[in-house]
């Protein structure tokens, strides 16, 4: 039932509980809307503080929704309703489109990051069930990744989760994907456990950040395989690539790289840890 009160004008009045019953949506949300000075009674009366509204301010409540449904704080209407003309709010609408981009692209990165990890646990996985840890030929295409040299004392779990590694990408706003992955300089020194220096890589995930150090990895051959276990005796499997590298006519090295499929961002059970150890090879003539 539409309330007897008219303003001056002659202008019929709704109470606040018509409107919100009107407009499906609640009294204490129109009140908040009032708080912010984006949707103002037409009158309120001095004797209970009751709150009025005339037909073309109520209207400006669908005006609100639609805000909020294109991604719009309440706090960014403000003024909205004081402009005869809603191009007033161009600038606003730029703005927002830039904001809705840049949140596009972090949930890209996010699901890019959660798909590529659980992509990470199946192929662990598979590597333990099937007990896989032959050595293979692969060609990894080329590819650009943020890196930052370090020392190495066979620490691997602070190697892999690596605190200083962590922060750097957070201070710059990068964001990575996939497994860490550690080279290393002389296969050789690691095979013997004499490797004193290793360099982090992370494959970047969205824009590329020029802040921070990138290289390149890949873009040749390399002699794969699986180690399932610790990573203490890992240089038995460096030692079974290069038999085979001998026994098949291949030239191994320098460089080698260790890729945490599974290791101790997913769980504790070293048992469980896969790793793929990747030693550049050519085939000599």
């Amino acid at each position: 039932m539409i309330s007897k009160e008219k303003e001056t004008t002659g202008k019929e009045l709704y109470t606040i509980g018509q409107v919100a019953k009107m407009c499906k949506v609640s009294k204490k949300a129109l009140r908040f809307y009032e708080e912010l000075g984006i949707f103002v009674p037409d009158k309120v009366c001095e004797e209970n503080g009751y709150r009025y509204y005339n037909k073309e301010t109520m209207m400006f409540i669908p005006i609100i929704k639609y805000y909020k449904q294109m991604g719009f704080k309440l706090q960014e209407m403000e003024g909205v309703k004081d402009h005869s003309s809603y191009f007033y709010h161009e600038n606003n609408f730029i703005s927002k489109l830039n904001e809705l981009e840049l949140e596009e692209q972090a949930i890209k990165n996010k699901h890019t990051a959660v798909s590529d990890w659980f992509n990470l646990l199946q192929e662990g996985t598979m590597a333990i069930q099937n007990k896989i840890d032959h050595v293979s030929v692969k060609y990894l295409d080329q590819m650009s990744y943020y890196y930052q040299e370090q020392d190495f004392f066979f620490n691997y779990k602070e190697s892999i989760i690596n605190i200083p590694w962590v922060n750097s990408l957070e201070s710059h706003q990068c964001a990575i994907t996939g497994p860490v992955i550690l080279e290393f300089s002389s296969y050789q020194d690691k095979m013997n456990q004499k490797s004193k220096k290793s360099c982090i890589l992370q494959q970047p995930v969205g824009k590329l950040n020029f802040q921070m150090d990138v290289k390149d990895f890949g873009g040749s051959m390399f002699l794969c395989a699986y180690h399932i276990g610790d990573h203490q005796d890992i240089y038995k499997q460096y030692q079974k690539i290069e038999d085979w590298a001998t026994e098949h006519g291949y030239t191994c090295g320098p460089e080698a790289y260790e890729r945490y499929v599974i290791d101790y961002w997913t769980t504790k059970e070293t048992d469980k840890f896969v790793t793929e150890v990747l030693i550049k090879a050519t085939k000599s003539s």
